[in-house]
């Protein structure tokens, strides 16, 4: 693994059983091997590629009791799916296990025929793909950014 996971524990046998119960099988066994240390980890800063053009981050790995309920948030998710990771803009990291148990990156933005995009064939591939992620990485030119908008709430707490 080439990032660094904080605040992981071992995901409860129970909660186990009941999200296999809802997709109706038994999990990849490489997630399993992975909620068996770092169930609801939170990953140091990291980016991966979600597309030819764009690439996203891994806020956190959802902790296997909240999952379900994560399941229910997300519109048309495909069957036998489930989310493992909050991905950056309000985005999920999905395991699809009736396709193989790929790994996908699902953007809210996109139509519904668009908006699973294939990261990896499998779990352990998705985690080799999270890059370190250093801000200093980005590059601005001038007149890059044209407009910028800031909520009124958050700009009067800055003041």
């Amino acid at each position: 693994m080439k990032i660094k996971l904080s605040n992981g524990h071992v995901a409860s046998r129970g909660d186990i059983i009941a999200l296999q119960l809802k997709i109706g099988e038994q999990l990849d066994s490489e997630f399993l091997k992975f909620i068996a240390l770092n169930d609801g980890a939170i990953p140091a800063n990291n980016t991966f590629k979600c597309g030819p053009a764009n690439d996203a981050g891994v806020n956190g790995f959802i902790p296997v009791k909240e999952i379900i309920r994560e399941m229910s948030l997300i519109d048309n998710l495909p069957a036998k799916s489930f989310p493992i990771a909050w991905a950056s803009c309000g985005n999920y990291v999905l395991i699809n296990q009736s396709e193989g148990r790929a790994v996908y990156f699902w953007d809210h933005e996109l139509t519904e025929n668009e908006k699973c995009f294939k990261l990896a064939n499998n779990f352990n591939s998705f985690i080799q793909l999270l890059m370190p992620f250093d801000i200093n990485s980005v590059q601005l030119k001038p007149g890059q950014v044209q407009n910028v908008w800031i909520d009124p709430d958050f700009l009067k707490s800055q003041q």
